[in-house]
């Protein structure tokens, strides 16, 4: 939702530039929807959602105005849907195979780090099954507007299937660089996200045993650069030793030393996450990115024809394998324990 921020943003910060460089201009005479449009489907979801936001313009300060849930949403409900196609055997001729209609749910926990009025948001959602790659399925999103004048519609492939699976079974972190992170290829992925996690259970004196879970990402790969790392037709992900103990001292923060806590750590205590993507999100992280240009043109992507945003397909997979630098982590004299 942070592109879409910053999106919505950018057009405020324009309108209100070029409404201070002239008092004969009524920018708000001819009004017309900007439509922004997100859904990334998954086949191992039992339910999809799709979100949808118009770009906004009124008097007084933007930032104010995006604390307003109606200046975002659209004050009626939407012909959302989302249609199937399924490949001959043997061809690549898809036919349509059924329709699913899209319902609206507000959902109550959007964090409130952001620009956008939380933390209730309202997304249009379908509980009917999505197919993965694998079936050889397309889907096709479509949105009308005004009664049908205004049509929205993108397409999308999916990813995932058979084969996807991480072949790491353990995890250590001596040494200059940790255990790699091998994997086998998502079909039809064109990004991944690799994130390490690591568990343990926390003790001290003034609560009862908490289960703390630390996140870290190894980074963001297109297909191309971790095609570099086949080996065995698996890629590979390497990591700094160095970079995991730094990671988990922040996370522990002031309580590293603190003689009234206690960490235990079992071994199967680490986590690999792997999320791939399909070829419309890639793009769109790719174009809609931060840049280092000094050239004022910038360039955006989207395949939503007839407005903003990107429809397009993911899965993620997760393992947890075993840690083998346990005394090592004893070590460090942060109240480590094993068990």
């Amino acid at each position: 939702m942070k592109k879409t921020n910053l999106f919505l943003l950018s057009l405020l910060a324009f309108g209100m530039l070029f409404n201070a460089c002239s008092t004969k201009v009524d920018l708000y005479a001819d009004y017309k929807d900007i439509t922004v449009v997100y859904g990334l489907l998954d086949s191992d979801k039992d339910t999809n959602y799709v979100k949808i936001n118009k770009a906004f313009l009124g008097p007084g300060n933007a930032l104010d105005i995006a604390l307003i849930a109606d200046s975002s949403n659209y004050p009626f409900k939407l012909d959302s849907k989302i249609i199937e196609y399924r490949a001959n055997v043997g061809s690549n001729n898809y036919q349509f195979t059924r329709e699913m209609v899209l319902d609206t749910l507000t959902i109550h926990n959007k964090q409130q780090d952001g620009f956008f009025y939380a933390p209730d948001q309202l997304v249009y959602f379908t509980d009917e099954k999505i197919y993965c790659n694998t079936d050889q399925y397309k889907y096709r999103y479509e949105l009308k507007i005004d009664r049908g004048d205004t049509i929205l519609d993108a397409m999308t492939d999916m990813v995932g299937g058979y084969g996807f699976n991480i072949t790491t079974s353990r995890i250590g972190f001596a040494g200059d660089n940790g255990s790699p992170v091998k994997f086998y290829p998502c079909p039809n992925a064109s990004i991944y996200e690799v994130i390490l996690k690591f568990r343990f259970t926390e003790v001290g004196q003034l609560h009862d045993s908490v289960v703390r879970c630390m996140s870290w990402s190894l980074g963001t790969f297109s297909e191309a650069e971790l095609y570099s790392t086949l080996e065995n037709g698996q890629y590979i992900v390497t990591h700094k030793s160095a970079q995991f103990y730094s990671e988990l001292a922040d996370f522990l923060g002031k309580d590293t030393t603190n003689p009234n806590v206690n960490r235990y750590v079992r071994d199967y205590a680490v986590g690999i996450s792997i999320a791939a993507g399909g070829e419309e999100l890639y793009n769109f992280i790719s174009v809609n990115g931060p840049s280092s240009s000094i050239v004022q043109s910038i360039p955006e992507y989207s395949n939503i024809k007839g407005g903003y945003g990107v429809f397009s397909s993911r899965t993620m997979i997760e393992k947890w394998v075993n840690f083998n630098s346990i005394q090592l982590l004893i070590a460090k004299g942060w109240r480590f324990k094993q068990g």
